[in-house]
């Protein structure tokens, strides 16, 4: 009996091997794919062919092709490489869990109203309208954000029989893509970026693209990870790693890799008159960018309401500051178009002065109405991090939270809940997890 289990599970790699050559000489391209699949005791040819494969295999055929000049070549344990385009596939999906305002989902001809916790599918085209912000969640828990005027067709979005994250291909047509990929994929399973002059394979890893369809340039910017970034008429890919991006020109050539900027830093603030009282912010920031971008929302890892502002020099303006937080993700762009590095401010007022002021928090968790949350804050003092709340048991009203009395300084967090409803939870339904960091301006209000 292991002999013939030796024997079937050697013609199977035959016949994959056999496979991938006949489709290389066809069309040399993403046919030569594999999935590596480890040897188990009792596996056999047809097994593996009814479980795994797309079409059944003829093992008289499979012996008469192959000419390995041992059939027992195989253990339990060992790794199989079967070729991606013979195994079995089936739908993925992705759900929004945000969404800043009322925005459509194209299928072909057909549109449809987007809402939190919509299910989009393969062959979706997302347009969002200017000033609005969508983000998706993959059934692996990677992040997909969409910021304003982008144009993104998912093209793929399936699971194999042999793999537990989807499939996934996404094409920009305009704007931006900012992508948070889970890192526990497999490194194998693809996760690919494309624009019409550019494409990125992922490897697990926080990255952002652009593409201008007027200019006809697109960027790529790294910010955790590795990136493999090629121009659609350069020879070879390179790997882009975290802090470096490239541009890429209209003749879809890289431009060369480059370090990404640091963002602008917070050095005073002065109140303007009015009630509640607004401000004006100035920043230090690095001497060689071209502008600045101030990405707002009330809620701590902006997937709320959220809008966005080009600063040509660093200044900004906070308008009606109140005891509840309004945060700001502050960049620095490149004179070739990259966006660089992140650092986000919560800028509040309060009524009471320095030491003693105190703010809220809000967090956005859409899809966590009825599931309890774990939720973790950390505060940096002195440069030694102090645990300030870890629960399991948070729960949000309203797809939000609120965290009360939390005085200046730099603080971390974290949260993650699964998507469905605890009686429903299964491996299948994906986990979100996100987490920042933020520092915490209180401003005093002006006296009347």
């Amino acid at each position: 009996m292991k002999h013939k289990t030796m024997k079937t599970l050697a013609v199977l790699l035959g016949v994959l091997l056999s496979a991938v050559a006949s489709a290389e000489n066809k069309d040399g391209s993403n046919e030569s794919s594999f999935i590596a699949y480890k040897i188990k005791a009792g596996d056999t040819l047809n097994r593996l062919a009814h479980q795994y494969l797309v079409q059944p295999v003829d093992l008289d055929a499979i012996q008469k092709a192959n000419q390995l000049r041992s059939l027992d070549i195989l253990k339990v344990g060992a790794e199989l490489n079967i070729p991606r385009h013979l195994v079995k596939t089936s739908p993925s999906k992705a759900a929004i869990m945000g969404l800043s305002c009322a925005t459509s989902i194209r299928i072909g001809n057909s549109s449809k109203a987007l809402t939190v916790g919509t299910q989009v599918s393969e062959g979706a085209v997302i347009e969002v309208p200017a000033e609005c912000h969508v983000s998706l969640l993959l059934e692996d828990g990677s992040i997909i954000r969409l910021p304003s005027s982008a144009s993104l067709k998912i093209s793929t979005l399936r699971k194999n029989a042999l793999e537990t994250a989807p499939e996934v291909k996404l094409d920009l047509a305009r704007g931006r893509v900012e992508l948070d990929v889970n890192k526990s994929r497999s490194k194998s399973t693809p996760f690919e970026v494309r624009t019409p002059i550019s494409i990125m394979g992922v490897r697990g890893t926080e990255f952002r693209v652009g593409y201008s369809p007027e200019d006809q340039s697109s960027q790529v910017e790294v910010l955790g990870g590795v990136v493999q970034t090629r121009g659609s008429t350069d020879a070879t890919a390179q790997a882009i790693t975290q802090g470096l991006g490239v541009p890429i020109n209209a003749d879809g050539k890289s431009l060369g890799v480059e370090k990404l900027l640091d963002p602008p830093v917070f050095a005073a603030a002065k109140a303007t008159t009015g009630s509640p009282p607004s401000f004006v912010v100035q920043l230090t920031a690095p001497p060689h960018a071209s502008y600045f971008v101030a990405d707002s929302s009330n809620t701590a890892n902006l997937t709320g309401q959220r809008s966005s502002q080009h600063l040509l020099s660093p200044e900004l303006f906070i308008p009606k500051l109140t005891p509840q937080v309004t945060f700001y993700l502050l960049t620095s762009v490149s004179e070739t178009g990259l966006v660089g590095t992140e650092r986000t401010y919560g800028f509040c007022a309060s009524l009471a002065d320095g030491k003693e002021a105190r703010c809220s928090a809000l967090f956005d968790a859409p899809l966590a109405d009825g599931v309890a949350m774990s939720f973790h804050l950390s505060k940096t003092i002195d440069g030694v991090m102090h645990r300030l709340l870890d629960t399991q048991t948070l729960h949000a009203r309203h797809g939000r939270f609120s965290i009360q009395g939390l005085p200046a300084g730099h603080y971390q967090w974290r949260l993650s809940y699964p998507m469905a409803e605890p009686s429903h939870a299964s491996t299948s339904h994906p986990v979100i997890r996100q987490s920042g960091s933020f520092e915490l301006i209180t401003l005093p209000t002006p006296s009347p």
